[in-house]
């Protein structure tokens, strides 16, 4: 294990922190639009207070279920950067699964779990102390955290996420299977496109959507890649859902901020 917690070089890792800090100030400046004062802590704003620094936050590797054994050269940085507020900054860190495939900023006190499956398909979830563990990643018991998926090499597992936000996938998923994709956005979640790759969803409360989870007493703030290529039958799905109380208004923002700026 100590092998996967070995830093990365310094030359590459400064390559690294200069894509990440323009990519992740860009990120969360597109995501954190909205109105002033009150109406930031509403579920249908993205926008935050505060000043914001770009913060090297550390990495703590979760507790993971992995499908196929990792190779020895496999590794992982200590720290990595995020855009977040000055006033969380000094209490949040980076989660990640055993390979890397994915990360959530939050509470550097919170639990986590993971799961990396055969086909590429990985799932990791962050969740408030006092929660129970979800068993193998499984995101149907969870009722606050922050959760994050992606399809990996499974095609089927691609469409089965984005069909929901993204027509094309519609069309793909009716063309492949016949029938017409089962997650369609709920009449009352507040989408937004920001890029042909990228939307953004608010889920209010009671208002089960895109967010895994979502529907609960707390509104759910997430954000769902997908490149379609022409061609490519295993084009990969990215989501990001964090469902907390109104108090985490902000934390769901720089949180969903932080992981699509890894990933544009």
């Amino acid at each position: 294990m100590a092998s996967v917690r070995t830093q990365l070089t310094k030359r590459w890792a400064t390559w690294i922190v200069v894509g990440l800090a323009v990519a992740s100030a860009a990120s969360v400046a597109a995501l954190a639009v909205g109105p002033p004062s009150g109406a930031a802590r509403r579920p249908g704003s993205w926008a935050v207070h505060g000043p914001l620094m770009t913060a090297n936050l550390p990495v703590t590797l979760c507790p993971t279920h992995l499908g196929a054994a990792v190779s020895d050269g496999h590794r992982l940085p200590h720290y990595r950067l995020a855009v977040v507020s000055r006033r969380l900054e000094p209490s949040l860190a980076t989660f990640t699964d055993a390979l890397g495939t994915l990360d959530v900023v939050a509470p550097s006190t919170w639990q986590c779990t993971a799961l990396d499956g055969v086909a590429g398909l990985s799932t990791l979830v962050v969740y408030p102390p006092g929660q129970a563990r979800p068993p193998w990643g499984d995101v149907a018991v969870v009722r606050q955290g922050i959760v994050a998926t992606q399809s990996g090499g499974c095609g089927g597992c691609s469409l089965e996420i984005a069909c929901s936000l993204f027509a094309t996938a519609r069309h793909r998923y009716l063309a492949t299977y016949g029938v017409a994709c089962q997650h369609e956005a709920a009449r009352r979640e507040l989408v937004a496109r920001v890029s042909p790759s990228l939307t953004r969803f608010i889920d209010p409360p009671g208002v089960a959507g895109t967010g895994r989870p979502s529907g609960g007493l707390d509104a759910a703030y997430g954000a769902m890649l997908w490149h379609p290529r022409r061609g490519v039958a295993d084009t990969r799905a990215w989501l990001i859902t964090c469902t907390l109380p109104s108090d985490d208004h902000d934390l769901c923002v720089f949180s969903v901020g932080a992981f699509v700026s890894r990933r544009r």
